[in-house]
């Protein structure tokens, strides 16, 4: 009975004073709508990560430059998470570390399926007057088999006759056939890709289907252009090596990170320990999922701060409070109230203001979701664990920031309490 009137109280007084009130709880509905928003954006990006990866297919495994320290190509043979040195850096976006070698050579892995390289090529693509600038992989046609998820809409992929011939062949994303054949079919088209003031002529033989995907990184995946490895290597590589990545696909009864081990220890037969990572989807996940909760966590971190300015708000129109009501609390303390309810009763005002501010806030997060859909692809997801955290923030801050002034209030003497004016 005495905590229901004390909210009575507690509401009855907040009322009295709307607008002070509300520009007390504003801190906390900033701190508190950023951080669970932030939290939110985070959450959402993660979940298309993972469609993004799921979608472009199975059983993957791919050796990159660098040791990065996710799961088997930690040096410290540590599973899962990332190291806080890379090593040189420099090796996560050489093209020199890898060879046709590696090549033949993980073809023969127990457990591999599909071997391809993955170059990349730098300049822009046009077409009679237009420009774009899709991201140009080279490769070869085992990479059909590995990234399923890349479905062809017209035409065909590169084949092992391409492959022989050099030929100057290209498959298309729908980003280039959008933007250079609105209205036609771009197949046979001939398109030009220039190149340090180099100009080649490259015939489109296939075109990829556009991304089905919600996902905001769908439109990554629909500017994708592939070449022919042989023809990069001749005519853009100087006839070296250059590959980036190199994409392998697992058996299907196979488990992934054994098969990993195995493609880490045939590497290392010809590189040393700290020049490249293999990564499953797992590790690939894992390692995003980091980047992604240290990124998240470190701008909620910068935000919450706002929490502590609301905080701070509240302590200072409580004092600012309890100063007015002192006569209040004189004739409540002389017709037997006690210290303690006097400290319960000021207490519970701060927790009100605070836990008010933390509902309202909760309806800005739902607006400023609707408003991140609306204007972007990314698909914010409120967890449970955010809004239980940020509503006993919410509670805690309404504690720690009104106990000052509730302790003030509660030692007050009845007799000078009743003699303020």
């Amino acid at each position: 009975m005495i905590i229901w009137e004390s909210i009575k109280l507690a509401f009855k007084s907040i009322w009295a004073h709307k607008f002070r009130s509300f520009l007390t709880m504003l801190g906390i509905m900033i701190g508190i709508s950023s951080v669970v928003l932030l939290v939110s954006l985070g959450e959402g990006v993660k979940e298309d990560i993972k469609k993004m990866v799921g979608d472009l297919g199975s059983n993957m495994i791919f050796v990159i430059g660098g040791d990065i320290g996710v799961g088997q190509s930690s040096s410290t043979g540590n599973e899962g998470g990332m190291k806080t040195a890379f090593g040189n850096p420099a090796n996560l976006i050489s093209a020199d570390i890898f060879n046709s070698d590696d090549l033949t050579e993980l073809a023969k892995v127990k457990g591999i399926e599909k071997v391809a390289p993955m170059g990349l090529l730098s300049g822009i693509v046009s077409y009679n007057d237009e420009i774009v600038s899709p991201t140009t992989m080279s490769t070869t046609p085992e990479m059909k088999d590995i990234l399923t998820g890349l479905k062809l809409d017209n035409g065909r992929f590169i084949e092992q006759s391409d492959i022989d011939d050099k030929k100057q062949v290209a498959v298309v994303g729908s980003i280039v056939t959008d933007n250079l054949f609105p209205d036609e079919d771009p197949i046979g088209k001939k398109i030009k890709i220039t190149n340090q003031n180099n100009e080649y002529e490259f015939e489109i033989i296939g075109a990829f289907a556009k991304s089905t995907s919600s996902s905001m990184f769908s439109t990554d995946m629909d500017s994708i252009m592939a070449v022919p490895y042989s023809t990069a290597k001749a005519i853009f590589y100087e006839n070296k090596d250059k590959i980036l990545r190199i994409a392998l696909k697992a058996g299907d009864n196979t488990d992934p990170k054994e098969i990993a081990r195995l493609v880490k220890e045939n590497m290392l037969e010809r590189h040393k320990e700290g020049e490249f990572s293999v990564l499953t989807q797992d590790d690939m996940l894992g390692m995003l999922d980091d980047i992604l909760n240290m990124l998240t966590m470190f701008i909620a971190a910068i935000a919450a701060i706002s929490l502590v300015v609301g905080g701070v708000g509240i302590m200072n129109i409580m004092l600012v409070t309890v100063t007015e009501r002192t006569r209040e609390i004189g004739l409540r303390k002389a017709v037997g109230a006690t210290n303690s309810a006097i400290l319960f009763q000021f207490l519970m005002e701060a927790i009100i203001l605070s836990v008010l501010a933390g509902a309202i806030s909760l309806l800005m997060v739902e607006l400023g979701i609707e408003i991140v859909k609306l204007y972007t692809s990314i698909h914010p997801v409120v967890t449970i664990w955010s809004i239980s955290i940020s509503m006993g923030v919410c509670i805690g801050i309404g504690l720690i920031f009104g106990l000052a002034p509730a302790v003030q209030a509660s030692r007050k003497d009845p007799i000078e309490a009743l003699r303020y004016e």
